[in-house]
């Protein structure tokens, strides 16, 4: 059976609405999407009842399933010191739980937050701070029947080893592994951390990077075996969907289509 293929809305933030991305991706042959849940795409503070049942009806006349949302975390903080951010970052994540909820996404892709460049506290203070934040929205997570990913990136925790240790520590169903093999590329090998992430991998990010820069980049364009990748996924058992999240505004259509079509060459299918 072909592993399955979807893709991100993030390319066309600043192209397109999201209604009109979800339908470029649909027209480009992706029946699974992830949708951006930061602006000006959607945000839960500016998208009312109305347009929630709205987006659940386009998906469903596209025959479209919106298996995530991903707020992104370059403002929101579970890792920071200041009390009052880390309120507002839970606040607007259960906001984003409820959002998921009301339009039939069932996951949230979650990122651990930042850490002060200079001076931080150390691993075991910072974990109890994100700790504190993920319990109190994985009680929003169990009323609302969706599920928290819980991102490698360029945040607090960005290895294999730390996913999987914090979610060991939570026991939560629904605390699981959103796997970005791009992101664990800066910092690791993807393919040893994808073997270790299997028993709890939920979500995974596709796309491709050099190792120089932070990328997400199309596929073939740099330095991810994605053939391994394949194998691994295959190996493990993995039935859930894979995420494009190639990030390429020059032509972002083309970028999706042609990425496609490589990882098609390898058993993925959309």
């Amino acid at each position: 059976m072909p592993l399955k293929l979807g893709a991100a809305t993030y390319t066309y933030l600043w192209q397109a609405s999201l209604e009109d991305a979800i339908r470029r991706l649909r027209e480009i042959g992706f029946r699974y999407v992830e949708a951006m849940a930061t602006p000006p795409h959607l945000w839960p503070r500016d998208t009312d009842a109305r347009r929630r049942e709205r987006l659940r009806q386009l998906c469903e006349s596209l025959d479209v399933e919106l298996v995530a949302l991903n707020p992104t975390f370059l403002d929101l903080n579970l890792a920071s010191t200041n009390p009052g951010i880390r309120a507002e970052t839970v606040r607007q994540l259960e906001e984003t739980i409820d959002l998921a909820a009301d339009v039939g996404a069932r996951l949230i892709v979650v990122a651990c937050g930042q850490r002060h460049p200079l001076i931080s506290p150390g691993p075991r203070e910072l974990w109890r701070i994100v700790a504190d934040g993920l319990e109190r929205c994985l009680e929003r997570c169990d009323r609302r029947g969706v599920s928290l990913g819980l991102e490698n990136a360029w945040t607090v925790v960005d290895r294999a080893q730390q996913l999987v240790q914090l979610v060991r520590d939570h026991a939560h169903p629904r605390l699981q592994i959103a796997y970005d093999v791009a992101n664990a590329a800066m910092v690791q090998s993807p393919s040893d951390g994808l073997r270790l992430v299997a028993g709890r991998l939920l979500h995974v990010h596709l796309s491709d990077t050099d190792r120089r820069v932070w990328a997400h980049d199309p596929i073939g364009h740099g330095v991810i075996d994605f053939a391994e990748i394949a194998a691994i996924l295959r190996d493990i058992g993995y039935e859930g969907v894979s995420i494009l999240e190639v990030t390429h505004p020059q032509d972002s259509d083309s970028a999706l289509r042609e990425s496609a079509e490589a990882l098609e060459a390898l058993g993925w299918a959309r």
